[in-house]
């Protein structure tokens, strides 16, 4: 039976900013942040128009008016065959190893694509028994998918993840509208699903049996935890919101053209209630009367039995102060978190990957090696799974465990982390330790992690931490006059030379004058100039006379 935990949603309004954090026993679990200029975009419906179909990639690129195309991969396009559906489940996983989300924020409920064909029968008993002519059926259906975009169509698309980088945002045609009580799909042939999390047979029954009563023809539905031992008023209620949000955007879509917003998620305010409220929340704070307001008029509608819970902050500290996990908040952009015990846990961002090292600290000469080691990964487990949905970090995660000699020890971690994962609501994968100490975990990335969203990369190492020595900067500078003097071979040419102020004075300040023995070198007028925007590995050389950058024509392969 899982130990219920004693939860506070915090809601804090600061200037423009808002942030919400879910508190479970003391800690912060969970937060939530969005700026004017930072809006959340999961969930939001587009029109979107086709930029180029790429069959080799079995994807299209949509342009929805961002600053990249949504990239669309064929699995997430609405389709009528189930079979195709269900052959292409092992393809469908992305460059995180993990599926798409139905409705905001709930790990719980997964996509109607996949949730939908396990109602419906198919999966991987489908694909086991067919798995003959697996590979020419999913060609065709590549194929078929192929033949109906085409580039300047124009397609009914959803957001199912926000851009990272320089990649768009990941999206789907099997539009979905999340409510309290249920997710309802549109296109979704009448099917019915209901979330794992509901366990009794009697009450999953009920709960279809009504659902499917309510439902007009054609819609499909996903039944959502909180729904359980819900009363059909409130269900039914539920279902009315949805199908006037979906007639709107029917409405809208009459005058629409693409690329167009067609319909936006709810605020964050109602989108985490809706996620977050369950019956374990004790309290609901928040510091701003809008959003009291905003909190107690959901609460009234979705459960009325919590409105004793919701109350003004009118403390005399800051609220996340007052609450004690002001300290949690500010940890987040710290790359080393100290455990209790005196290890710690040190958090690289890569490319690739997020890298986390366990190290004893401390703690390390207290006691035998392996009963220490043991203790301090077992802690490391703990936090690391807590610092995951804190900083809402995604995709592959490898985690340096401090090297233990007994199997059954590595087992205790491992299993201590697959119990510390089923608090969270984001789906994950998780590997046992390797020989090496390694344990690779994967986790759905539906948005940039906080700390990409609410911190600037460094302007002068680009996030790696580690900037190049201004003296191997100067030996390129010497390496490109060379090679644009001898491939121009006009001499007496005037370029000024741009770098970052850190490499421009060790060269005005040299012991010899740096330009005059460029002059005597290269025939080449040289003058130098301080960029602050630039690195101290960059530097940008423009023609004197029409001011034209030349740097890349005659930089080194």
């Amino acid at each position: 039976m899982r130990k219920t935990v004693k939860k506070q949603l915090l809601m804090n309004k600061s200037g423009d900013e808002i942030q919400v954090a879910l508190v479970e026993e003391g800690r912060l679990a969970e937060l939530v942040i969005e700026r004017p200029d930072s809006l959340r975009s999961i969930g939001d419906i587009y029109l979107g128009r086709v930029h180029k179909v790429i069959e080799g990639l079995k994807a299209a690129f949509v342009d929805i008016g961002q600053k990249s195309d949504g990239f669309l991969h064929f699995s997430d396009v609405g389709t009528t065959t189930e079979d195709y559906r269900a052959l292409i489940e092992d393809d469908d996983d992305d460059e995180n190893g993990n599926g798409d989300n139905a409705g905001e924020g709930n790990g719980e409920e997964r996509g109607p694509r996949e949730t939908a064909s396990k109602a419906s029968g198919s999966g991987n008993g489908q694909k086991n028994g067919k798995s003959n002519g697996a590979d020419r059926r999913r060609q065709s259906y590549t194929q078929m998918i192929a033949s109906k975009l085409k580039p300047n169509d124009s397609i009914l698309v959803q957001v199912i993840k926000e851009p990272i980088g320089n990649k768009g945002s990941r999206l789907t045609s099997d539009i979905t509208i999340a409510g309290r009580f249920m997710v309802l799909l549109p296109f979704g042939g009448g099917q019915i699903a209901v979330s794992r999390r509901v366990v009794s047979r009697k009450e999953r029954s009920r709960l279809k049996k009504l659902v499917r009563s309510m439902l007009p023809e054609g819609f499909g539905a996903i039944i959502r935890t909180v729904a359980e031992h819900q009363e059909e008023e409130l269900l039914k209620k539920d279902l009315e919101k949805l199908l006037v949000k979906w007639e709107q955007i029917e409405e809208k879509l009459r005058d629409a053209n693409p690329p167009q917003l067609i319909f936006k998620e709810d605020t964050i305010i109602s989108s985490v209630l809706r996620d977050s409220l369950t019956n374990d929340v004790t309290e609901v704070v928040a510091n701003s009367p809008g959003i009291y307001k905003e909190t107690l008029n959901y609460i009234r509608w979705a459960a009325p039995e919590m409105e004793k819970h919701v109350t003004l902050y009118q403390g005399k500290l800051p609220l996340f102060e007052g609450y004690g996990v002001a300290k949690d908040v500010e940890s987040i952009f710290s790359r080393k978190v100290w455990l209790k015990s005196g290890g710690y846990i040190i958090i690289e961002h890569t490319e690739a990957m997020v890298v986390i090292d366990v190290n004893s600290g401390r703690y390390a000469a207290k006691k035998e090696q392996e009963e220490n080691s043991l203790k301090t990964n077992l802690e490391a487990a703990r936090e690391i799974v807590r610092q995951l949905r804190l900083r809402d970090i995604g995709g592959i995660i490898v985690v340096d465990f401090i090297d233990m000699l007994d199997p059954k020890n590595a087992k205790k971690v491992y299993d201590a982390m697959k119990n510390e994962l089923r608090h969270d609501r984001a789906k994950s994968n998780i590997l046992p330790m390797s020989d090496f100490g390694l344990m690779q975990i994967t986790r759905e990335r539906i948005r940039p992690s906080l700390m990409q969203r609410m911190g600037d990369q460094c302007p002068a190492c680009g996030g790696s931490g580690v900037v190049q020595a201004r003296c191997t900067t100067i030996n390129q500078v010497e390496r490109w006059l060379r090679k644009y003097a001898l491939q121009q071979k006009v001499r007496f040419q005037q370029l000024d030379l741009y770098v970052s102020p850190t490499v421009a004075d060790p060269l005005r300040t040299a012991d010899h004058n740096i330009e005059l023995k460029w002059f005597l070198q290269h025939m080449l007028f040289v003058r130098i100039k301080h960029d602050e925007s630039l690195r101290s590995d960059d530097f940008r050389f423009y023609t004197r006379k029409n001011s034209e950058d030349v740097t890349a024509e005659y930089s080194e392969l």
